[in-house]
């Protein structure tokens, strides 16, 4: 899939259309979440024609898991219940029983291996955040042009080059470098407090 935009869209909405999602629309954002998290991977190298039905079943027991880990729901006797009709009394009345054969939730999939990626919010706070601090060094480097902070920057934290290289291909000694990487800091400091 093309953005992280689209993804979210699917995943959303194959959670609004499972029928556990009704009554637990406050846990929205969990569900897409941990869906997200369990088929990262999927969605970004696989068409989402061809993976709807599997998408369907990762998101119903994304859904299972968020309820668990809520308390919503807990396994009992190889099927999922509501904890709503979990009765303290351990004979429930007859009715009660109806009602719990209801309410079950049951899944004949369960996937264990998560995904390690980050979840949704995750990954749009950290693209904030990240394009606050490049505006922030833009603007240093715009008021002090000399400094190369742009320039800087960008090889040490996004080329991931050491200090000596950095000074190498930019004709300044090691500690300067190093002051100015220390200047770049405090600036992104200042403008976050």
């Amino acid at each position: 899939m093309d953005t992280l935009q689209e993804q979210r869209d699917f995943i959303e909405k194959l959670i609004k259309t499972n029928n556990k999602f009704s009554g637990n629309e406050d846990l929205l954002e969990d569900f897409c979440s941990e869906t997200y998290k369990r088929s990262h991977f999927l969605l970004e190298n696989a068409d989402i024609n061809s993976i709807s039905a599997y998408m369907t079943k990762v998101a119903n027991t994304a859904i299972l898991t968020v309820l668990k880990e809520n308390g919503r729901v807990r396994r009992r006797e190889n099927k999922y219940i509501s904890t709503k009709e979990i009765l303290i009394n351990p004979v429930p009345a007859k009715h009660a029983e109806k009602e719990e054969k209801a309410e079950e939730i049951s899944s004949s999939f369960v996937y264990e291996i998560e995904d390690p990626r980050d979840s949704f919010e995750e990954k749009i706070v950290r693209k904030d955040i990240l394009q606050k601090i490049v505006d922030i060094v833009l603007v240093a480097q715009k008021n002090d042009p000399s400094k190369e902070y742009l320039k800087i920057f960008y090889l040490r934290y996004v080329k991931e080059k050491k200090q000596k290289e950095i000074a190498q291909e930019t004709n300044l000694s090691q500690s300067e470098i190093s002051k100015r990487l220390v200047e770049i800091s405090q600036i992104v400091k200042k403008h976050f407090n």
